[in-house]
């Protein structure tokens, strides 16, 4: 007679939140009873034995299909079961806390950016230029030919003595 699959549940038996616990039990109807294996899809040798397989601490990693392997002298039979890791508001926060943070780490560099080119933009405004010398002729262009009035009294005072 030949052994019947076994089956497989898994607890919790929805998406598992990644950092839980996820308990798989492989069970059969098998007479007599069976010895039990566990295998991860892609991984030769076996993660565990017995009927019952608690992987702690799951991580996207652990995500997979797992097998169990059900065998008595009768025969072998397998059965799999499919794990997938979820997104838990644990592990949204801690992505929000990590996102919240960088920004925040951001935010003083771009202003110490800021305040340096404003601080580079002010030297180079302020900065004393060098004075333009600016040479005086000696020789005058224009010449004042008309006389004063100092010139002129002297003048009319002369006119009045003769």
């Amino acid at each position: 007679m030949m052994l019947d699959p076994p089956s497989v549940s898994a607890s919790p038996s929805a998406e598992i939140q990644e950092g839980s616990s996820v308990t798989l039990t492989c069970s059969s109807d098998a007479n007599p009873a069976a010895n039990y294996t566990w295998y991860k899809e892609d991984e030769d040798s076996p993660k565990a034995s017995g009927q019952i397989f608690t992987i702690t601490d799951f991580r996207a990693e652990h995500s997979g299909s797992y097998s169990c392997g059900a065998q008595n002298k009768l025969g072998r039979s397998n059965s799999t079961s499919h794990l997938i890791v979820g997104t838990g508001s644990s592990t949204m926060i801690v992505n929000i806390l990590r996102t919240t943070l960088g920004v925040l780490m951001l935010i003083p560099v771009f202003l110490l950016g800021l305040w340096t080119r404003r601080k580079k933009a002010l030297s180079f405004t302020t900065e004393a230029r060098e004075p333009e010398e600016i040479e005086l002729d000696s020789i005058s262009e224009y010449e004042n030919d008309s006389p004063t009035a100092a010139q002129r009294e002297d003048r009319e005072e002369q006119g009045d003595m003769v």
